[in-house]
């Protein structure tokens, strides 16, 4: 009985201690990431539910000069009615309403061709490159994510900083969700060709996607 006490208690101290190790390996890991965060030269940062581009609080439905100020003007018109504005520079895109008043922010994890995505086989490997974000972050309540972060293992890391984490939603399986105060939300998408795609920043308003 003894023995079996003792090898009980070596398999809980060895559980035990490679629990504290995988701990200690993701704090290293955050901590790096973090580190690179601070770095980048455009990081974009969710924090108690507000958007901020380099530390600059970003609102929704402004008008195309607001954004302007704070992303510059290195951007394009993604389609023919000039309704999606797409940066060249910073990960992102906006969709203009019909008033001209920006009700949406996109923030590209992974970018790709659609038709090229289209017509992919079995047998062929598209070598899609990743927007700004392959090798950055962003943050989500101070918690790392890019376009490789596992959303369940990111969900956990919001649960360890006592944060809120996003739940399946009315979406569908592919994205989740979190609603905001003031009708304001915000989309995680799955992508095909990396663990996520987007992140989308709405204030509930239909868009052109």
């Amino acid at each position: 009985m003894k023995k079996l006490f003792i090898l009980f208690c070596v398999i809980v101290c060895a559980q035990c201690n490679g629990q504290a190790k995988k701990n200690n390996m993701e704090a290293n890991t955050i901590k790096n990431q973090l580190k690179h965060f601070n770095n980048q030269q455009h990081r974009l940062e969710f924090k108690e539910e507000k958007l901020f581009y380099n530390d600059t609080h970003v609102k929704l439905d402004q008008n195309m000069a607001y954004y302007e100020a704070i992303f510059g003007k290195d951007y394009i018109l993604g389609d023919s009615y000039g309704d999606i504005i797409k940066y060249n520079n910073i990960p992102i895109s906006i969709n203009k309403g019909a008033d001209d008043i920006i009700d949406n922010i996109r923030i590209e994890l992974y970018y790709y061709n659609q038709k090229m995505l289209n017509h992919k086989s079995d047998n062929e490997t598209w070598g899609f490159p990743p927007k700004i974000l392959g090798n950055d972050y962003m943050l989500i309540d101070g918690v790392p994510l890019n376009k490789d972060t596992d959303i369940e293992a990111f969900n956990r890391l919001l649960i360890d900083a006592k944060k809120r984490t996003f739940t399946q939603k009315f979406e569908g399986a592919n994205s989740v969700q979190r609603g905001y105060l003031g009708d304001k939300n915000i989309y995680i998408s799955f992508g095909e060709l990396s663990n996520l795609d987007f992140i989308m920043y709405s204030d509930g308003a239909t868009t052109s996607d």
